[in-house]
């Protein structure tokens, strides 16, 4: 194994302290922190799915669906955490490529219904392998423990944080 890269401080960019921003605590740095790994994941996702001609953000589509048949348009947008409108681009690009299949949801005469298609679950398989490189980098940094409670302490975070959001949305009661 190589030696691992330092970790680079958004604070130091080799200005003189007294121009550098100031007053970042621990919470902003973690806020960095996980804001860089989703960017880093993103990249190498990107990288390694360029020979399929796929982005990320249509494998995570594509494996979401492959778990969840039948999910709607806008289910898979929301646990793709993505706009409708970018998820509307998304699955028509993966149903020209024959990889996925709307029919008539079971649930709702509205609504369409996903599903991915026999071409679309071996081209999961070929990608997966290159994919899943991911998580064994991080298996093999941080070890079972850490990820179990990042991951714990991350989706904590992220429910009070989206709670607040809801909160500041609501129309104050009079």
């Amino acid at each position: 194994m190589t030696d691992p890269l330092p970790y680079i401080s958004p604070m130091n960019d080799d200005r003189p302290p007294s121009r550098a921003a100031t007053g970042m605590d621990e919470a902003s740095s973690l806020i960095d922190a996980a804001f860089r790994l989703e960017r880093a994941v993103t990249r190498i996702g990107n990288t390694r799915l360029r020979p399929w001609n796929m982005t990320l953000s249509s494998y995570t589509a594509l494996r979401i669906l492959a778990g969840q048949p039948q999910l709607s348009l806008a289910q898979l947008s929301r646990r793709c955490y993505a706009r409708p409108q970018t998820m509307t681009r998304i699955v028509t690009q993966l149903e020209n490529r024959g990889f996925v299949a709307r029919g008539a949801h079971p649930e709702s005469e509205r609504a369409l219904s996903l599903k991915v298609t026999e071409a679309g679950l071996a081209a999961l398989e070929q990608m997966g392998a290159e994919v899943l490189k991911i998580s064994d980098t991080l298996n093999a940094t941080l070890g079972l423990e850490d990820i179990v409670a990042a991951d714990r302490n991350l989706r904590r975070a992220a429910l009070v944080v989206e709670n607040e959001l809801r909160e500041m949305k609501r129309p104050d009661e009079g």
